[in-house]
């Protein structure tokens, strides 16, 4: 499943008309003069705070996709989704520009998507309710603490409005009600999980005090992209700061998204609704040995998943920025954003058993990757063979050429071992990206492993995204 805009259920119903930042702006809470006491809006979040978080999740509109013609369908589309979790801060700061990290146990996580064609469900896991989350100034991911998320478990975990995050809002002032003040990009952009945010006019505002929680609401647009689709987002949200607890208790937020289609991901334009409710612990939730782990894991070990297809023969793992665009019976195919843009694509491809006595040899596939590629091949960078970490015989070869007067680099693997379907992977990405793609094939072709053929094969369906 590509990756929704997943905000949660917010207990009251808003309506949320705004479209562009002019009337964003026009309908953000405005200052009506300060009056009463003030309140200390600062975070007291410090490493090993916990606390029990609840997410529900509703989203409603069309989905949009554009077909080879370059024509956009709209597909109905409904999300519902409940996350149930306890959390333990292992780093964290109020600045948006330093890294914060949590480690999570997901007592419930699942979701439901419906177009008019299907229903799908997804469930996180037992094995995978162990998670580390991390964000940054300029990047947010999440993994499992004792291996990767598949996809599509990571999708169901990805949501904006992270609990990481929203104590961030908090302008660390005394603010009087009806006194508010205006969030930062970086914030926003984090919040919302975005690539790159170009316009950001959001402001908060005091509106009261009860139970010793500061009532505050919030409004504004965002525009700017998500997964390298251009996006523009109109938000009204309210929460709640706890004057005891020195953080935020309770946020919601109603958000209407239009993303227009990508080149990784359908577009949207649907009114998504979130509440987000955190109840703080008086005790630590996990344990010293988890929390080091958790503290220890790399950040590269924290920005990758894990794919597995027993029909084609293949499990290996990848980094997030890889995202499945189509899969047929025999070939899956990626392509690879960087900084929001798509930089790469690549094929992999479950071949027929070689013959024992007839294995490929690096002379050979050299020799079909330049017959292949015919004119517009320059030449062979390299060729090389080696063994990966599956204890598979791997095979590379890199050209370089020019498609339409374009200079392209080709990248060609072919992976194999006795009596299993031998894999090829086939990279390609224009020679001015090859810094950037900072060879991203690697983890995939270090960590393919090859399975035998399951018992009973499955029938695949081509699935288009």
């Amino acid at each position: 499943m590509p990756r929704l805009l997943l905000v949660l259920a917010i207990v009251a119903v808003w309506e949320v008309p705004l479209r562009g930042v002019a009337r964003a702006k026009a309908a953000a809470p405005a200052a009506d003069g300060a009056s009463g006491p003030g309140f200390r809006l600062s975070s007291a979040l410090k490493p090993g705070h916990a606390a029990t978080v609840s997410a529900s999740l509703e989203l409603g509109g069309e989905l949009l996709a554009r077909d080879k013609e370059g024509q956009e369908s709209r597909l109905p589309l409904s999300v519902a989704a409940k996350l149930n979790y306890e959390e333990q801060l292992v780093a964290w700061w109020a600045d948006a520009g330093m890294s914060s990290r949590s480690i999570r146990r997901y007592r419930h996580a699942a979701a439901t998507i419906k177009t008019p064609e299907k229903s799908d469900a997804l469930e996180l896991s037992p094995e995978s309710r162990l998670i580390v989350a991390r964000t940054t100034a300029d990047s947010a991911t999440l993994n499992g603490l004792n291996g990767p998320l598949t996809r599509r478990e990571y999708d169901l975990l990805d949501v904006v409005g992270s609990s990481l995050v929203i104590d961030r809002l908090l302008p660390d002032k005394e603010l009087k009600e009806g006194e508010g003040w205006e969030h930062d990009a970086a914030t926003m952009g984090a919040l919302l999980d975005m690539d790159h945010v170009a316009i950001c006019e959001v402001r908060s505002i005091v509106t009261g005090q009860s139970n010793r929680q500061v009532q505050i609401r919030m409004a504004g647009a965002v525009h700017g992209t998500v997964e390298g689709s251009a996006s523009e987002m109109d938000l009204r949200g309210a929460y709640l700061y706890h004057l005891d607890e020195g953080r935020i208790t309770k946020f919601n937020l109603a958000i209407q998204e239009v993303r227009k289609p990508g080149e990784v991901t359908p577009g949207l334009d649907v009114v998504a609704k979130l509440s987000l409710v955190v109840a703080p612990a008086r005790k630590a939730l996990f344990d010293d040995s988890l929390l080091e782990h958790a503290r220890e894991l790399a950040n590269d070990q924290l920005e990758e998943l894990y794919a597995e297809s027993p029909e084609r023969g293949y499990r290996f793992r990848h980094s997030a920025a890889w995202y499945v665009t189509a899969e047929h019976r025999e070939l899956t195919s990626l392509r690879l954003l960087a900084g929001g843009d798509m930089i790469s694509h690549c094929n992999i491809t479950t071949l027929p058993a070689r013959p024992a006595d007839r294995p490929m040899t690096l002379q050979q596939f050299e020799s079909d990757i330049v017959k292949s590629l015919g004119e517009r091949l320059e030449k062979v960078e390299a060729a090389t063979q080696w063994v990966n970490e599956a204890g598979h015989q791997c095979l590379g070869v890199i050209a370089v050429g020019e498609v339409e007067g374009t200079p392209v680099q080709w990248r060609h693997y072919f992976v194999s071992g006795d009596g299993l379907r031998p894999v090829s992977v086939a990279v390609t990405l224009e020679r001015q990206a090859v810094e950037r793609f900072a060879d991203a094939d690697k983890l995939i072709i270090e960590s393919m492993t090859l399975l035998p053929p399951p018992a009973t094969a499955t029938k695949l369906e081509p699935v288009k995204k």
